[in-house]
């Protein structure tokens, strides 16, 4: 029974939260800046609506959440980050990460 009870909390460590495509471009990006493959896991990710003009953009929603980032050969870092959304059916516009 206890090896049962820890098989299965291991099995629930390893599940993870599979890409959104607002990870994604958050992947791009940072891989771009640090020269190397950089791998962004989300764990909890929230949308809300904005609707409004912010200087010549339409922003209609933002898209906020925490997770954590993976550098090759570098620890994991914990997260939180947010993108700006034109339309739900465009890449977003702006992101950022916040290591916590």
């Amino acid at each position: 029974m206890r090896k049962l009870i820890l098989l299965t909390l291991i099995l629930l460590s390893t599940l993870s939260a599979n890409a959104t495509c607002y990870s994604e471009y958050l992947e791009d990006l940072y891989s771009k800046e640090y020269n190397t493959k950089v791998k962004i896991v989300s764990k909890d990710e929230h949308v809300d609506k904005y609707e409004q003009k912010v200087g010549e953009s339409l922003i209609s929603s933002i898209v906020y959440g925490v997770g954590y980032l993976k550098i090759p050969k570098c620890k994991k870092i914990r997260i939180t980050y947010i993108c700006l959304l034109e339309s739900c059916d465009k890449p977003p516009i702006w992101g950022y990460i916040i290591p916590r």
